[in-house]
């Protein structure tokens, strides 16, 4: 139930600086006679319509400041739950403090982070699952992360955990027979959620399907903390391979320093780059050579630990360049802890018989790498195909396809493991010869995994860590 003593918050809600037009929001049993003290509609009116913009003028006191829009929105028929104001004004850093400054006054308090939003998940407007999916929303790095995060907020992952949560209660419904009828349970015998008989096959089905959506959902993992988080590419390569032309054609801007001069780039130098719907931070990285040059030793030694903590690596060879640029890059690859790609460039510059003779050197010596994919970063030939087998190799169709139920944070797929290794003991109990109590642990087990997962279970210090992540304005 709401908290009728719960105090107004007042925020704002777009970008701190000069703007066009800045929104001011509250939220509380207090709003409207702060609107009403602080805004004054154009034509009198009796009372502030519900959900409609009115055209006014901001005051101090008797003294106008600006004029804009203002919009009331009653409880419970609000995002919050609560009574909420939203006023439009124009975007001047004096104009916004003077709202903020005149709200308070008249009782309200600056919204800590993410308060609205935790306002809404208290009053049951949202579950915990959309509550951070509009963190996701506003943070997304591309359109694909954008629509994961949007698919989240209207509840599409909800929808299909509770499908899993009625299953698990169908299932405990037949477990708890056995418990409170032991002298009339047989294997198979007890009633489910909708009191028709269970056979143990139809049990056996429900914990495999179980497992099956559960399972689905952990795949789904990799793909989804890439679209949220974005995933690292290393481009590695010997100096003067192109590494600096080809992240600057990627970005389609001069990012880094390019020249015809060996060891050019001597610090890592990292861009947000959309790769097919995936965000990927790019680290262009100093040339790999054997030096005595102390710096570049030293920006060699830190191309190796981008590497090494990356998604992927991308090594840029020097078609030109020959077997001894091969050969190398095979026994460098080979030492990378990641997945490897391998670049080949100046293909503007190469015959086609010298690139086959790659493509072969390449299989032959790296089997179990990607296939070679050929390029001009000076020109710009393959970059379109770079960048389709990059999102290929770091995520599955799933991910790609923006899919209703993606995992994106590491507490969604904390949560659901947990709930698979419970459905999975359960499974082996009833199997078996465990007893049904149990067997009616390890579903309770389950079901408290996705209560939490969901925000049905959930204590104060949980919803502080999440909302903490949060903008001070949602």
């Amino acid at each position: 139930m709401r908290d009728l003593e719960r105090e107004t918050i007042v925020a704002l809600s777009t970008p701190p600086g000069r703007g066009a037009i800045a929104v001011v929001r509250l939220s509380g049993a207090k709003s409207l006679p702060i609107l009403e003290g602080i805004f004054k509609p154009r034509k009198e009116r009796s009372a502030f319509p519900r959900g409609r913009p009115v055209l006014g003028r901001f005051v101090d006191g008797s003294q106008a400041f600006d004029e804009g829009l203002a919009l009331y929105h009653q409880a419970p028929d609000s995002v919050t739950g609560e009574d909420v104001v939203e006023m439009h004004c124009h975007g001047g850093p004096a104009i916004v403090g003077t709202i903020l400054r005149i709200a308070c006054e008249m009782g309200a308090r600056p919204a800590a982070e993410g308060e609205f939003t935790r306002r809404a998940f208290l009053e049951g407007k949202i579950d915990l699952l959309q509550a951070e999916a509009v963190a996701d929303l506003v943070s997304a790095q591309t359109e694909k992360a954008a629509k994961a995060a949007l698919h989240h907020l209207e509840g599409r992952l909800s929808r299909a955990l509770e499908e899993v949560w009625e299953k698990i209660v169908e299932a405990g419904a037949h477990i708890e027979a056995a418990i409170d009828f032991p002298d009339e349970f047989e294997p198979g015998a007890g009633p489910s959620v909708s009191g028709a008989p269970m056979g143990s096959a139809e049990l056996a089905s429900l914990f495999a399907e179980t497992e099956t959506a559960l399972g689905r959902l952990i795949e789904s993992y990799r793909s989804g903390r890439i679209l949220r988080e974005g995933a690292r590419a290393a481009i590695l390569g010997r100096p003067n391979a192109g590494k600096s032309t080809l992240l600057n054609a990627l970005l389609g801007a001069d990012r880094a320093i390019t020249s015809e001069i060996p060891g050019t780039t001597r610090d890592t130098v990292e861009e947000i780059c959309d790769f097919g719907g995936a965000p990927v931070r790019l680290i262009d990285t100093a040339g790999l050579r054997d030096t005595g040059d102390p710096v570049e030793l030293e920006g060699t030694e830190r191309a190796r630990k981008a590497a090494g903590e990356a998604d992927i690596s991308l090594m840029v060879l020097d078609v030109t360049a020959g077997d001894p640029e091969l050969a190398w890059a095979v026994r460098e690859a080979s030492a990378l802890n990641c997945q490897n790609m391998f670049v080949i460039n100046k293909i503007d510059k190469s015959t086609l018989e010298m690139q086959k003779h790659a493509r072969a050197a390449l299989k032959e010596s790296a089997p179990q790498a990607c296939e070679p994919l050929f390029i001009s970063a000076l020109t710009g030939e393959g970059l379109p195909e770079l960048r389709e087998e990059v999102a290929r190799v770091l995520m599955d169709e799933d991910g790609l396809s923006g899919a209703d139920s993606v995992l994106t944070r590491e507490r969604h797929h904390g949560q659901i493991a947990k709930c698979l290794e419970a459905v999975k003991s359960a499974r082996a109990g009833a199997e078996g010869e465990l007893s049904p109590e149990l067997v009616a642990v390890h579903l309770n087990e389950a079901q408290t995994a996705l209560a939490e997962l969901l925000g049905r279970d959930y204590g104060e210090a949980l919803l502080d860590r999440i909302f903490s992540t949060f903008c001070i304005g949602k």
